[in-house]
């Protein structure tokens, strides 16, 4: 395979086609999602279907009229065995502009990944009135300013992506009731204010409006019931949920928990409790599926150690961390000389993870259909762009893959540079090819 560049006139004209004998595929209607965190644009370019004749097959390329060309390397990069196999190469403005700029009758397509629903435990206790490092304001107060941010976003757009589904619940966020024997969750936990997980619409949908009232009217109080909370929100919230995508859940918490599970604690004070319940929780989750994040705000000192063997439990490790640390496996923010911008970093990385890499096909305009031989995926950031390249061998770190169910899905390795950072412009660029006429 091989890479063909020249001028034709004042633009370059750009064909991508990549192994695949799929035709006639059913596509849905996708949305454009453009946010801080991660945004997607997908458009589509024309062909004939003579175009797509002579795609060579196996193989294929990026044809940039008939000039010089670039080869592949051989495994890991681009061609083995007629077949490509994954890797990136970098691209110029110019060549990223005629990709994007070949749309199907002048149309844009537009598409976004596949949702993903993420249920959201926060610690509300009274120590994060605290004031935070680095702040005027107070552990809360700059919490509550990231979760909008970060999650909700604002009239003019931001937050997650309009097809996740999003869950939270705050605890104690009432006056709790110290128990010598378990008693229901209720008694230390408002569990009436929590807010099912549901999809976040746009800018102005009711899920959105409904979380921002809910961050806005926490109600900061004694006690940090965090076995019961977490066990609440999995069993009754994201256990429950049937929206569509991975699940996920978030604990923020800045201190040691003062009740165990049944808002119980036996000396009849607000003292520390053993916290490895929690981890117990946090295991019970991974089982049915469901990663979780935990991040330890200022004041979470002492809860280093058990934070962080729940990262490892719940799957959101960083590869090459340390359960034991120093190096922590949890978003340790203890610490950051300025709270706020290491939780923003924070709630950053946690949105981007809960992205997905796996987007769906878009709808051709009419006439047109989307073909499976004519994909190109784009990673911007920083002002560079870097064309990944399809992965047909298999085994693939870097690249992408078509999967059984005509969806497009980013290698690991090229998934965690999206995830990692927020900055990151991902473009799905589907080609298209004219429907035939059927003959009278």
């Amino acid at each position: 395979m091989s890479l063909t560049f020249s001028h034709r006139g004042e633009r370059d004209a750009v064909d991508f086609r990549c192994a695949s004998t799929a035709k006639g595929l059913s596509m849905s209607k996708l949305v454009h999602v453009g946010v801080s965190i991660l945004s997607l644009a997908v458009f589509g370019a024309c062909g004939s279907k003579s175009d797509d004749d002579g795609a060579g097959g196996s193989g294929g390329g990026i044809i940039i009229g008939n000039g010089g060309s670039i080869s592949f390397p051989q495994g890991g990069n681009g061609s083995t065995s007629g077949k490509l196999d994954g890797g990136q190469l970098p691209l110029t403005p110019q060549q990223v502009t005629s990709i994007k700029g070949q749309a199907c009758a002048g149309e844009t397509i537009e598409g976004e990944a596949l949702p993903s629903v993420i249920e959201l435990v926060i610690d509300t206790s009274s120590s994060m009135n605290q004031k935070a490092p680095g702040s005027s304001q107070s552990k809360w107060e700059v919490t509550r300013a990231a979760l909008l941010d970060a999650v909700v976003g604002g009239p003019s757009g931001g937050g997650l992506p309009a097809t996740t589904g999003v869950g939270l619940i705050f605890y104690p966020n009432r006056m709790a009731t110290i128990n010598a024997t378990p008693a229901d969750v209720t008694s230390c936990v408002n569990t009436g204010a929590a807010i099912a997980p549901a999809v976040l619409g746009g800018a102005t949908a009711t899920q959105r409006s409904t979380l921002r009232t809910a961050i806005e009217q926490v109600q900061l109080a004694q006690s940090t019931p965090t076995n019961d909370a977490y066990k609440y929100a999995f069993e009754n919230a994201i256990s429950k949920v049937t929206l569509p995508g991975k699940r996920f859940m978030l604990l923020v918490t800045d201190g040691t928990p003062t009740l165990s599970l049944g808002c119980v604690n036996t000396t009849g004070s607000l003292s520390d409790v053993d916290p490895s319940p929690i981890v117990d929780a946090i295991r019970t989750a991974a089982a049915a599926g469901i990663k979780t994040f935990l991040i330890g705000s200022p004041g979470s000192e002492a809860n280093r150690t058990w934070m962080s063997q729940a990262a490892v439990i719940g799957g959101t490790a960083p590869a090459g961390c340390q359960a034991a640390g120093p190096k922590w496996c949890h978003m340790d923010m203890t610490s950051s000389p300025n709270f706020s911008d290491a939780l923003r970093a924070g709630l950053a990385s946690v949105a981007g993870q809960v992205n997905s890499c796996e987007y769906g096909f878009a709808k051709a305009p009419s006439g047109q259909t989307i073909s499976a031989n004519n994909i190109n995926v784009i990673l911007t950031s920083g002002g560079s762009s870097q064309l990944v390249v399809r992965d047909d061998v298999g085994d693939c770190k870097q690249g992408w893959q078509l999967t059984a169910d005509q969806h497009v899905l980013l290698c690991p390795d090229t998934c965690a540079t999206v995830q990692n950072d927020p900055k990151m412009a991902v473009d799905v660029v589907f080609g298209c090819e004219s429907i035939g006429t059927p003959p009278a």
